[in-house]
């Protein structure tokens, strides 16, 4: 299990030391504890070290500038694939997408290059003073749930205490009012809404809700799996919970655990986002050693959603994975076409092409994403540059 090491400020910019590396293409919101929720990179990175290899996960912050560092116990050469495997879907369960740099086919000079390039190898450089906090603009709904709220306090010294009802009532602003900050990107003051929520009346709203923030901003899994499994008491068939409950499974390994909860949501009719549940079901079956009928689960999410791009990228993957490449190739040119603006499509796909010996196509995916359309995109756009590069001169 990775642990943040609060001693560990970077990591060592020794080229004899690395083993592999694997860098985040995307800057999503993360809350590491005792900080504020910000965009962050990460990397993960295999270590020589004395008693075999360390594995680390390892952010950095962008608006404090600071580094957080996340490690286990050295592991063995024979175990260090499982290792890497591991410190990846700790990451990705942020909210990360990692790709290999292709540490082990890169010269001396490029290597160079790259460590240089990744502020994690360089001491944290702290900002002059911390970002002030930007007020939010508040929609209607939850404006009038706030002055609902005031009310009902009002009530409460003027009459000596609340109704059942009033509570209820209540505890409905509260989670509301949390699920309005989550989608403002305020974890934070979401979670005290919903804990202010259950103050009042035990939802599996305002559980649910706690759950997602414990689980995927504060990296506390297991608050959130009691919180998850707490509204699944209160309502068994409460998909969304089910849903959450089988990604936070999905992302601390634990496949055979997974396929239940979400077995369960993808059969809901009614659930909105039962493409969410299936996709994810089918991945947990593969992962299980039950590909076919993974392949099928995520196939039947994509009838419903053609355009669900991560449903595409997990199809490819299984039959990137299987040897499969003809599908590999049909999968990922489907998530280069629905989700054009994706760089990761782009290069997925041009993997694939380059491993059939397609020369041409796959030069055209990697121009695709070899210019950055955001910053976050810059880190994939130089893996495509370099393959562009290797490939030569057509």
């Amino acid at each position: 299990m990775l642990q943040e090491d609060p001693r560990r400020t970077h990591l060592p910019a020794v080229l004899s030391r690395i083993a592999a590396l694997y860098e985040g293409t995307n800057q999503p919101v993360v809350q590491p504890a005792g900080r504020t929720a910000q965009p962050a990179l990460a990397v993960v990175a295999a270590l020589n070290a004395p008693r075999g290899f360390e594995v680390v996960v390892a952010l950095t912050l962008s608006e404090s500038g600071e580094h957080v560092i996340y490690t286990g116990p050295p592991v063995a050469e024979k175990d260090l694939p499982q290792a890497i495997e591991e410190a990846l879907n700790f990451a990705e369960s942020m909210g990360f997408i990692l790709d290999a740099t292709g540490w082990n086919n890169l010269d001396a000079a490029r290597r160079a290059e790259l460590v240089e390039r990744i502020a994690i190898f360089r001491p944290p450089v702290p900002k002059s003073a911390a970002p002030l906090a930007k007020p939010k603009a508040e929609d209607p709904i939850a404006a009038v749930a706030r002055l609902f709220a005031a009310f009902s306090f009002l009530l409460l010294i003027s009459c000596g205490g609340l109704t059942a009802e009033q509570r209820a009532q209540n505890a409905e602003v509260h989670w509301q009012l949390g699920d309005n900050l989550i989608s403002q990107q305020d974890p934070q003051q979401a979670l005290r809404e919903y804990l202010v929520s259950l103050d009042y009346d035990e939802t599996p709203e305002a559980h649910n809700g706690a759950g997602l923030i414990y689980s995927w901003s504060l990296g506390r899994p297991q608050d959130g799996e009691k919180e998850f499994k707490r509204a699944l008491e209160m309502r068994p068939d409460y998909s969304e919970a089910l849903t959450n409950l089988g990604a936070l499974y999905l992302s601390r390994e634990r496949y055979a655990d997974a396929i239940p909860v979400l077995e369960k949501a993808a059969k809901d009719p009614l659930y909105k986002s039962r493409i969410l549940a299936q996709s994810n079901l089918g991945w947990a079956l593969h992962k299980s050693g039950q590909s076919e009928r993974g392949i099928s689960e995520i196939r039947g999410a994509l009838q419903v959603a053609p355009k669900y791009c991560l449903g595409w990228r997990q199809l490819g993957t299984i039959f990137s994975e299987k040897g499969k490449l003809d599908e590999a190739s049909t999968a990922f040119a489907r998530y280069a076409e629905e989700c054009p603006d994706v760089a990761d499509a782009h290069y997925l796909l041009g993997k694939i092409l380059a491993r059939r010996s397609k020369a041409a196509e796959a030069r055209a995916e990697f121009e695709r994403c070899a210019i950055p359309k955001q910053d976050k995109d810059k880190p994939l756009a130089a893996e495509c540059a370099k393959f562009l590069k290797e490939m030569g001169t057509p």
